[in-house]
């Protein structure tokens, strides 16, 4: 990964928000605070820096695993790279590990660009990322476009990493992707009590890393020893939302993504999984907005 001595930071402010940006290190965001206060978990500093210790990073061209890396596509046999070893699985695409060129900016908005040339996911595509803070929080808009000459499967979303301390979730999920063994889910269920996450739940009780279905696009974070709540908003397109709250990690996660994982192998219909075919020249689009208030 990047060696962070040699880190581009690219910082946005508007009234009380401020927001790093990070384009050499994926695309991430180095930190969001409001009034000084983190909303996002900031970049960890250490020798070797990964989006992993950000304070969130872009999922292009699909997000979550693809199963041993290989599926099938429309008659061709496509394996990608291991790229979270020492699982054998591949994970959030490319462009999480690449290095992002910042198109345009100004002091409160910036767009940031990766474009990827084929290799062992041989299609070509152009990946956007469009911050712009607003008084009361921050607007990010998503685009993939496919810049092949034939229709690639497709997805996105968004891996931003949330301080622990006492928060409080509450997501509208539906249903719950489940897996009989291993890491791969492949079928849909009903979420258990430990899992509803449809009224509010305190993070340090919950064990999940789980993707759902949800049935509002509207999910709340709150602090209440902070007086602060985040509400964040997703477009229709990202009808999937993952989430992670690991034990003995100060940090949780609520992320809004386009599909389920390892949709390109799921026997369920793309309208139930939420995989895109691209056809050339397609662009796919989503937008988050996260609005900070004081409670």
């Amino acid at each position: 990964m990047a060696d962070s001595t040699a880190l581009s930071r690219l910082v946005l402010q508007r009234g009380a928000l401020e927001l790093i940006l990070l384009p050499d290190l994926g695309g991430s965001v180095g930190g969001l605070t409001y009034k000084a206060q983190d909303i996002l978990r900031p970049l960890t500093r250490t020798a070797d820096e990964s989006p992993l210790q950000t304070a969130g990073f872009p999922l292009f061209p699909f997000s979550g695993r693809i199963s041993e890396g290989h599926f099938a596509w429309q008659g061709r046999d496509i394996s990608l790279a291991p790229n979270f070893l020492p699982e054998p699985h591949a994970i959030h695409g490319q462009a999480w590990h690449a290095a992002w060129q910042v198109a345009e900016h100004g002091s409160d908005h910036a767009r940031l660009v990766f474009d990827y040339c084929p290799g062992d996911w041989p299609w070509a595509y152009r990946a956007e990322q469009e911050f712009k803070l607003r008084d009361d929080g921050l607007h990010l808009m998503l685009r993939l476009t496919n810049k092949a000459d034939e229709t690639m499967p497709a997805g996105l979303g968004w891996h931003p990493y949330f301080p622990r301390l006492d928060a409080r979730v509450k997501v509208p999920v539906d249903r719950v992707w489940m897996s009989d063994e291993g890491m791969i889910p492949d079928r849909l269920d009903v979420p258990a009590a430990s899992a509803d996450l449809s009224d509010w739940r305190v993070v340090a009780e919950l064990d999940l890393d789980n993707a759902f279905t949800v049935s509002d696009r509207t999910s709340r974070v709150e602090w209440p020893s902070r007086n602060l709540c985040v509400e964040m908003v997703s477009d229709a397109e990202l009808g999937h939302m993952v989430i992670y709250t690991p034990k003995q990690q100060d940090f949780f996660c609520v992320e809004p993504v386009s599909h389920a994982p390892d949709a390109v192998n799921s026997q369920h219909p793309a309208e139930l999984t939420g995989l895109h075919s691209l056809a050339p020249g397609e662009t796919l689009s989503a937008q988050i907005s996260l609005t900070i208030r004081e409670t």
